[in-house]
């Protein structure tokens, strides 16, 4: 992987936010993502990276997914499979409803990272 500015240049990105919806727990979303959702992901080739955050103070119930793939041409598939998959695969289609069962999309961006910088401490 080609790196420039501390960026894996040809990785592309997708963020999610996602809001809970009433009566359903972070506790239930975490478990689902650490069993099931990542799973499934992994059953999608070009998928590198996968991350949940729990939003800062959390109140609002939102968390942010970031998935991250080797490539554009990765994203695409991926988006495919997300589109389709839920059809032929029964148990991608269960974990899917569970998802959409516990939360709601929020807002979602999609694209390349253009800076990526680790700051260490000199001293």
């Amino acid at each position: 992987m080609v790196k420039r500015n501390g960026v894996d240049m040809g990785n592309y990105y997708l963020v999610r936010i996602w809001q809970l919806k009433p009566g359903c727990t972070g506790t239930d979303l975490e478990a689902l993502t650490t069993s099931g959702y990542l799973e499934m992901q992994r059953w999608i080739p070009g998928v590198k990276h996968i991350s949940l955050m729990r939003a800062s103070g959390n109140t609002s119930g939102r968390y942010v997914l970031t998935t991250t793939f080797v490539s554009y041409e990765a994203y695409t598939y991926w988006r495919q499979v997300e589109e389709e998959a839920a059809d032929y695969w029964e148990h991608y289609a269960a974990i899917i409803m569970q998802w959409e069962h516990t939360c709601y999309l929020v807002d979602e961006y999609a694209g390349e990272m253009v800076v990526n910088t680790s700051i260490d401490d000199a001293n």
